[in-house]
C-alpha cells in the first residue's frame, strides 16, 4: 500500500462508507498510464466535505450571546474595503509519524455575483488556481466555510456570538467564541487575545466534543472585486458528464488536477472545479497561462495529463466517487478541444453504461 493510500485510510477512517467506496474505486478503475492514485488533497477534500456538509450547509440560528468589549473589538478588527470575502487558510496533513507539506488556500468569494476564486499553495509554490461559478460557497477546504466567515461578521454585529472560554491554541492565547445553529451543531472560533482577529475555525459535535475538523486562519477580510481578479474568460479544458451506478445522470462536484509521472509524495491543488447541472453535464475551464499549468506545459514534451475526480451526493451526503483521466494540448494560449469525458461515480464495480 502506498503512502497516499495510507493517507486515505487515515483521513477517511471515521467514514467507513467513504473508505469502502474509495477502496472499490481503486480496485476496479483502470487508470491511464502515467496518472497517479488518489492525491493527498483529494482525500482531504473528501473527508472535509463529509464532515462539513453536515456542519455548515445551512444558516445558523440567531440565538444567544450578548455584546461585550471583546466582541466589539473583534468586529472592529475585521478589515472591510469591499464586498468580496477573502480568507486564507492552512490545513496540515499527517499520516502516522509522517507530516506532509501544509496546503495553504486563499479564497475569494463574491456571493452577489456567485463567483469563487481558489489559489492553493504548498511550501510557497502555487499548485492550483481557478475561478468557478458557485451559487453558494463550496469550493474551499470546507464547503460553506466562507459563508461561515460572512456570518461571523454578522453575528458580531448583531450580538449573536458568545464567549465560552480562553485557551492557548498553537502558542497563541485566544478567546473562544461560539456560533450555534439548530440541531446542536456548533462552530467555535478562536480569536487572538492581542489582535482580536480569527486564527482558527473549528467544528464541534452536537455534544460539544471536537469533531476533528478545523482550519487555521492566516488572513480574513473583505476586499474589492478588482483585488479578487476573477478569471471568467478561461478557455474550456473539458466537457463531459457524471453518471451514477444506475447509469443515470448524477449531480456532483468535479475537480481537475495535473497528472504526474513521479511517485514522490507531494501536494497538488485543483486547476479547475465545477458543479454539474441537473443533467450531470459539466464544463471545466482553466487558463493554461497560469501557474501551475504553465510550468506543467513547460516540463511536458507533449500533451499534458489531467486527472478528474467526481464526488456525487446521495441524500445530501457525499457517497459516490468517480475518476477519469485524459490528455490535452494547448495552441495559441487555449486548450485544443478533446472528446467529452464520462465519469462513473460509483460505490462498487463500474456498471456498463
Amino acid at each position: 500500500m502506498s503512502v497516499r493510500d495510507r493517507e486515505v485510510l487515515d483521513l477517511l477512517g471515521d467514514e467507513p462508507e467513504l473508505l469502502a467506496i474509495a477502496d472499490a474505486v481503486a480496485d476496479t478503475q483502470q487508470r491511464p498510464r502515467l496518472l497517479l492514485p488518489f492525491r493527498a488533497i483529494v482525500a482531504v477534500t473528501l473527508a472535509a466535505a463529509a464532515i462539513f456538509v453536515l456542519v455548515l450547509a445551512s444558516p445558523w440560528d440567531r440565538g444567544g450571546g450578548g455584546r461585550g468589549s471583546v466582541l466589539d473589538r473583534a468586529l472592529a478588527a475585521i478589515d472591510s474595503s469591499g464586498p468580496v470575502t477573502h480568507m486564507t487558510m492552512r490545513m496540515d496533513v499527517a499520516d502516522g509519524g509522517h507530516t506532509f507539506p501544509s496546503m495553504v488556500t486563499e479564497s475569494f468569494y463574491d456571493k452577489q455575483d456567485g463567483l469563487v476564486r481558489v489559489i492553493s499553495r504548498s511550501e510557497g509554490k502555487i499548485v492550483g488556481d481557478y475561478t468557478t461559478v458557485a451559487a453558494e460557497d463550496e469550493f474551499s477546504f470546507f464547503p460553506g466555510l466562507l459563508e461561515g466567515a460572512a456570518f461571523y461578521k454578522q453575528a458580531l454585529a448583531n450580538g449573536d456570538a458568545r464567549i465560552v472560554g480562553q485557551r492557548v491554541w498553537e502558542g497563541t492565547p485566544v478567546y473562544w467564541l461560539e456560533l450555534e445553529r439548530g440541531g446542536g451543531l456548533i462552530l467555535r472560533i478562536g480569536i487572538a487575545r492581542d489582535s482580536y482577529r480569527p486564527v482558527v475555525f473549528r467544528a464541534l459535535n452536537p455534544n460539544g466534543t471536537t469533531s476533528g475538523a478545523q482550519v487555521a486562519v492566516l488572513g480574513f477580510d473583505y476586499v474589492p472585486r478588482a483585488q479578487a481578479a476573477f478569471d471568467t474568460e478561461a478557455s474550456v479544458l473539458a466537457t463531459g458528464r457524471v453518471v451514477g451506478p444506475d447509469c443515470r445522470p448524477a449531480k456532483a462536484r468535479v475537480d481537475a488536477f495535473l497528472g504526474d509521472n513521479t511517485d514522490e509524495p507531494h501536494a497538488n491543488g485543483e486547476i479547475a472545479a465545477v458543479r454539474t447541472g441537473a443533467d450531470g453535464t459539466f464544463v471545466l475551464k482553466a487558463d493554461p497561462r497560469r501557474s501551475p499549468i504553465r510550468e506543467g506545459l513547460a516540463r511536458s514534451d507533449g500533451p499534458l495529463n489531467i486527472e478528474v475526480y467526481a464526488i456525487a451526493d446521495k441524500g445530501g451526503v457525499p457517497k459516490l466517487i468517480g475518476f477519469a483521466g485524459f490528455s490535452r494540448t494547448v495552441k495559441g494560449g487555449r486548450w485544443v478541444e478533446g472528446p467529452p469525458v464520462t465519469i462513473h461515480a460509483q460505490n462498487g464495480p463500474k456498471a456498463s453504461c
